[in-house]
């Protein structure tokens, strides 16, 4: 059966959270999407069964915490026989049974880890670093394939390279980067944001430390191309194109689909995917037809598409607008 879907499907199982990161993206947390009733477990596994049916190979299970979610790991078991599956954390609760259980499944997990001395202040949570180093190392004696999460901020780039190295040296298998994007609880500190030398510098710092020990990674939010050399890296993942509607996309935890995990436009009801052709705002990230006038000329516009679109849309109001990067 053919399917419009993308073959990666993030699933916001809860809008619940343990933690106040300052550099959250989570549209709910600044009123720009309402929170409905989140569904049960029975029809998020009618979710999976469906959606792994059409094409769909591949399930993030994410938050809010999604450790948070009654059911998660009954959830994470139905997923784990049917598709790829990984689960993204903060890392607060999670335990050395819940890894186990993971590994059994080969189930991914990922733990994020925006710090050392900052980590406190990026979370704004009592959470003891010591802990989620803790699981990295438990989770690779138990064999469970783990990723370290660091969003860079103002706050923890002085320290990076020490907090990926710290990170890897724990346990962790790889690494995914993602630059501060101003969006939900993060539109509350916008001096957060990156520069344009300061992304660059993580980018440069990331391929360092992951080249010493022969690790791999990926920078997970999307970069202009007419401000990084992506050639330039070779452990380190840097993308330039916007993967929302083609790549993978996003359920709520009230189950509407979305275009990412940053936009706050819900689209249709999970069971209503066939519908989504109908709907222009999804169409518009297949077509690619976003590109602010800033790259209107430009040779590489069709590849690069001008940075993070929604994170262009919750910072200035329009998809078509400039990515934040350019208004540092």
């Amino acid at each position: 059966m053919m399917t419009i879907l993308p073959s990666v499907a993030v699933l916001e199982l809860t809008y619940r959270c343990n933690h106040a990161c300052r550099f959250c993206s989570c549209p709910w947390f600044a009123g720009m999407l309402k929170p409905g009733r989140e569904m049960g477990i029975d029809e998020w596994k009618r979710l999976i069964e469906t959606y792994s049916s059409v094409g769909v190979s591949q399930f993030s299970f994410t938050g809010g915490e999604a450790l948070l979610k009654e059911g998660c790991l009954e959830l994470l078991d139905f997923a784990s026989k049917r598709a790829q599956v990984g689960i993204l954390s903060n890392g607060r609760i999670m335990t050395e049974d819940i890894l186990k259980f993971c590994a059994e499944r080969n189930v991914h997990v990922m733990m994020s880890m925006p710090g050392l001395k900052s980590f406190a202040a990026n979370t704004d949570s009592d959470t003891p670093i010591e802990h989620i180093l803790s699981m990295f190392s438990v989770a690779r004696e138990l064999g469970c394939q783990t990723t370290v999460g660091i969003a860079v901020t103002k706050l923890n780039l002085p320290e990076l390279y020490e907090t990926i190295s710290a990170a890897l040296i724990a346990g962790a298998d790889s690494l995914l980067l993602n630059r501060f994007l101003p969006g939900g609880r993060g539109l509350s500190h916008p001096e957060l944001i990156l520069t344009r030398e300061e992304v660059c510098l993580a980018a440069d710092i990331a391929e360092d430390v992951l080249s010493r020990v022969k690790r791999h990674g990926h920078f997970g939010t999307e970069l202009p191309d007419c401000m990084i050399n992506a050639q330039n890296y070779k452990y380190l993942t840097v993308t330039t194109g916007c993967s929302a509607a083609t790549d993978f996309f996003t359920v709520g935890a009230n189950g509407m689909l979305r275009v990412c995990n940053h936009s706050p436009v819900e689209l249709v009801k999970w069971d209503a995917w066939e519908k989504l052709p109908e709907c222009e705002e999804w169409m518009h990230y297949v077509r690619h037809d976003y590109l602010p006038k800033m790259c209107d000329g430009c040779a590489k516009a069709a590849k690069c598409l001008g940075g993070c679109r929604e994170a262009a849309r919750v910072y200035r109001g329009s998809p078509v607008s400039p990515d934040p990067i350019f208004v540092v």
